[in-house]
């Protein structure tokens, strides 16, 4: 066998091992099944169609469905210790394995192992809460809050991209609500103020502003520590309303609908002009992904080579909730938007889309030139040089062209089983056992789903709280 048949041989290897492990980017359609079962509330049914991962690239989008899926089952501790399996593995991953990100660069970011979103790292602390408050273990649920804005702070500080969600408004919010019902007044001062500053940092990107609960909230606590000019401030433009009776109490219900918006593969193509300098890739590369966001520099220049490179976009997945409403046998009250969770995953990748497009052109960019190296090789080849060395150059480079575009695949993945939208409905309650309806409204005000939620006991002065899931 000669040196261009050995060449020929180890190519042909490294490029079905580069096919097999393009096939990582299929976890949207993994996951469909899951989701269908969710749907239709059948629980046991999307976890069993929950596939365990052989090894790390997708176990924390495994733990983190698992635990949600546990959630809703109401299996709370189970779900906790899912969650605490995805934390410990994002932690561990923070430190780079560089054979994979080494792979990454020859196949797609589908290889690298996923960490999960800055939001979605946040929102396994909102679960753990409502895990906790139903397990009756208040303080532990303000454990989880506290982790997720501490956490929040981190991920921003040391993201090499310009994050637009630093401050969780929505958690703020709750640990508020949670402080003010263990009683720590001071701390739940100062994370209302915190989810009035996220709320209003965060409006034009989610369209989500403070709901008037929580700035009536900061008014009442403000005169109940003495802060009688805030109070005044905070009350500015809210209809008047009397204080609330702390003699009752109140049921608080977080009202999750519809799935998360999805990323979904766009397929695009970049210039590599005439005179473009091949051999500095990242330099390049970053040209490439100026072309990508101003098409006209490149305008009236000759292209030698369009590269193709598979990007994630943001679809949303639409939803037939517009409000909520929350009803007792005597009462009832409206909901307010307190979460947008696919307006945050939107604006989360545009964030990111500089970064992804330029390191997806250095891949692309990379294959290309393999594919030209092995061809100049072979047809170069000093010790054998016969036609036929020149025709395997010729084919391995093509077939190494032709396999690095069949494996690039953009990086769809994100955590599938999450709501899109969260609303907060809070109602008054006498003390004693109640049952409360929520009715889900489209944008006219009607009904389009209703449920009745468990019996809960209220005691003078406390909130309940629950959360109920919808699909619609």
């Amino acid at each position: 066998m000669n040196l261009a048949t050995r060449r020929l041989g180890r190519g042909l290897t490294c490029l079905l091992l580069c096919g097999l492990a393009g096939c990582a980017a299929g976890y949207s359609l993994y996951m469909g099944g899951t989701l269908r079962h969710m749907s239709r509330r059948d629980y046991p049914g999307a976890l069993a169609a929950l596939e365990k991962p052989d090894g790390k690239t997708n176990m924390v989008l495994y733990r983190l469905e698992r635990g949600l899926i546990f959630h809703y089952q109401g299996q709370y501790e189970s779900s906790n210790q899912e969650f605490q399996r995805a934390e410990d593995l994002i932690d561990d991953l923070f430190t780079r394995s560089l054979s994979r990100e080494a792979a990454a660069l020859l196949t797609n970011d589908a290889i690298r192992p996923y960490r999960g979103e800055e939001f979605e790292r946040v929102l396994i602390h909102y679960y753990r809460a409502m895990n906790y408050h139903y397990l009756g273990a208040p303080q532990s649920a303000l454990v989880e809050c506290r982790k997720a804005n501490l956490k929040l702070e981190d991920y921003a500080a040391r993201a090499d991209y310009e994050l637009t969600y630093k401050n969780d408004a929505f958690m703020q919010y709750l640990t508020g609500l949670l402080y003010e019902a263990e009683g720590e007044l001071n701390d739940a001062y100062v994370s209302y103020q915190l989810a009035v500053k996220g709320y209003q940092a965060l409006r034009e990107v989610t369209g989500v502003a403070a709901p008037a609960a929580l700035r009536r909230d900061l008014a009442e606590l403000s005169d109940r520590l003495g802060y009688r000019a805030e109070a005044a401030t905070y009350r500015q433009g809210l209809p008047a309303a009397p204080a609330r009776d702390r003699s009752s109490g109140e049921v608080i219900v977080f009202v999750e609908s519809g799935f998360i918006g999805r990323k979904l593969q766009r397929d695009i193509q970049l210039p590599i002009l005439e005179g473009d300098d091949t051999g500095e890739v990242w330099m390049l590369s970053d040209r490439l992904a100026y072309r990508y966001y101003n098409p006209y520099a490149y305008r009236n220049a000759r292209v030698k080579y369009w590269l193709r490179v598979a990007l994630p976009e943001f679809h949303p997945v639409p939803s037939a909730v517009s409000g909520v409403r929350l009803r007792s046998a005597s009462q009832a009250a409206e909901g307010a938007l307190v979460q947008d969770l696919s307006a945050i995953a939107r604006r989360t990748l545009a964030d990111k889309e500089r970064a992804i497009v330029a390191r997806t052109a250095a891949r692309a960019l990379a294959k290309y030139l393999a594919s030209r190296g092995i061809s100049k090789v072979l047809e170069d080849d000093g010790d054998h040089p016969d036609r036929w060395s020149a025709e395997a150059g010729k084919l391995l480079g093509a077939l190494v062209n032709l396999f690095g575009a069949a494996t690039e695949a953009a990086d769809t993945r994100g955590w599938l089983t999450l709501p899109g939208r969260i609303y907060l409905v809070r109602l008054p309650a006498e003390p004693g056992p109640i049952q409360v309806e929520v009715d889900l409204l489209d944008g006219v005000g009607r009904p389009v789903e209703t449920a009745a939620l468990p019996v809960v006991t209220v005691r003078p002065g406390a909130p309940v709280f629950l959360n109920y899931r919808s699909y619609r």
